[in-house]
């Protein structure tokens, strides 16, 4: 039997149809990335398919399938689902692949709790990642009850994730290599988490397969693997301040995301009280704060793994 060829998709990659949660009043975007830009930007980066995974959004993925030029094969569309732990209220980022419209609504609808959905997800057989595990995790429970939920939830997870920092993704990693021993199944999937251009492809995932259906199937399967590099801060700094840099000139040239005059009246005003927060060096210290946390927990994760009884037996069964 012919082998099938390897093949490689970025699967986290965010466009122009990301709504930023932080600022939606001001209408911002936690990306100014075409569609059709991220799908030309993977196939430079070395992709065979390119994935769209939008936060709570597949437009933008079912409109570039429908464009002219497009191979629709080759586009995978996505969805990074912001959900919530409905005990503690700690959200957590899944993303879903292999999409169409009446699934994007039933996820939705199901953000509130994520037991739910990644029910349905099993259910519907949809391909279901966490990503970033420790990302989001702020001691809204001990950490090793949060792990316990990771193993009950879920068997894949991002080992590789572009954004973050590094120590982030090696406690993945690590978790990951803890559960095998004590028979857990954790399947490390990768994605750069770009918001940019520059970064479509620079962190990716990859498995035997000749189409989009097949590559799906075989991370499902557990046969892949990750590759690529973690983005430096200074990186990351980079693509903070473009898009803020859009979000001004966007502005300046036109309405902006606004959707009328009167809210763009409030975008303007707003967005000038900002404005020396925006250029003082605002977003330069929050992504310093972030990579902080991110490695104080980090460490505390691999701390407990090493501290968890893995031989009580009593590890949640998957749900």
């Amino acid at each position: 039997m012919k082998e099938m060829p390897q093949a490689r998709a970025d699967l986290h990659v965010h466009t122009s149809y990301s709504a930023w949660r932080h600022l939606r009043l001001i209408h911002t975007r936690d990306s100014y990335l075409e569609p059709r830009d991220a799908y030309e930007a993977a196939f430079r980066a070395g992709m065979d398919f390119a994935a769209i995974t939008d936060h709570d959004a597949i437009e933008g993925a079912l409109r570039l399938r429908g464009s002219k030029g497009v191979d629709p094969e080759r586009v995978i569309v996505g969805e990074e689902v912001e959900c919530r732990f409905p005990e503690t209220g700690q959200w957590v980022h899944v993303s879903a692949f292999g999409l169409d419209e009446a699934e994007h609504a039933r996820l939705q609808a199901l953000r509130s709790d994520v037991r739910e959905l990644c029910a349905f997800c099993r259910e519907e057989r949809l391909l279901f990642v966490l990503n970033h595990p420790f990302q989001s995790f702020r001691w809204q429970k001990p950490i090793q009850a949060y792990i316990e939920d990771v193993l009950s939830l879920f068997t894949h997870v991002e080992g590789l994730n572009g954004g973050v920092h590094s120590l982030q993704n090696r406690a993945v990693s690590a978790l990951c290599a803890c559960a095998a021993e004590h028979g857990r199944t954790l399947v490390q999937v990768g994605g750069s988490d770009a918001h940019t251009r520059r970064r479509v492809g620079s962190a990716y995932t990859q498995a035997r397969a000749a189409t989009a259906a097949e590559f799906l199937a075989e991370i499902e399967a557990g046969r892949c693997a990750v590759g690529g590099t973690t983005d430096s801060t200074v990186g990351l700094l980079r693509d903070v301040y473009t898009n803020v840099g859009r979000y001004y000139v966007n502005l300046c040239t036109g309405r902006g995301e606004a959707p009328s005059a009167a809210a763009y009246a409030v975008d303007a005003a707003v967005a000038s009280l900002c404005l020396p927060a925006a250029i003082g060096g605002l977003p330069f210290a929050s992504v310093l704060a972030s990579q902080a946390v991110q490695k104080a927990v980090s460490r505390m994760a691999l701390d407990s793994l090493h501290q968890m009884d893995w031989s009580r037996g009593t590890l949640p069964a998957r749900t």
